[in-house]
């Protein structure tokens, strides 16, 4: 299984940042308990090259540079897919959720707000083999 090459780093250096990498085997909080970076279960990362593997997810969030007129933070979910496939999404998960409730994904997953846990919400879609994009056929386990 092929093995996917990412960066973790910020955009602009005078930024806040943060990274954290959830393998396939680590469970994810429901996206309702999940308030902040804080709540995904593993350890913040060190900038450098990190190596994702089939099934591990990538959490990013960047703060926006205070000079700009979009204030706040914007956050990446990078996933290397089961069938060998890389993904990355950014901030405005909007279609993902619609795509995952469209699918069938249990009310449970569906509940909790903001960026951070409609990230988790798309790991767990990505676990159970939904499509996370209308272009990207259902993966099978």
């Amino acid at each position: 299984m092929p093995s996917h090459s990412v960066k973790c780093k910020p955009n602009d250096s005078r930024c806040r940042y943060w990274a954290k990498i959830v393998r396939a085997e680590q469970s994810l909080p429901l996206p309702a308990e999940v308030q902040g970076a804080n709540d995904i279960p593993s350890p913040y990362l060190r900038r450098g090259e990190e190596e994702l593997m089939a099934g591990d997810v990538l959490f990013e969030g960047e703060a926006n540079h205070h000079r700009r007129t979009d204030r706040g933070w914007t956050y990446a979910v990078s996933l290397a897919l089961p069938d060998g496939r890389f993904l990355c999404l950014t901030s405005g998960f909007g279609a993902q959720k619609l795509l995952l409730k469209e699918q069938g994904m249990a009310p449970e997953q569906l509940k909790g707000a903001g960026d951070v846990a409609a990230m988790v919400r798309i790991a767990h879609g990505m676990r159970l083999g939904l499509s996370l994009t209308e272009d990207c056929a259902p993966q099978q386990s």
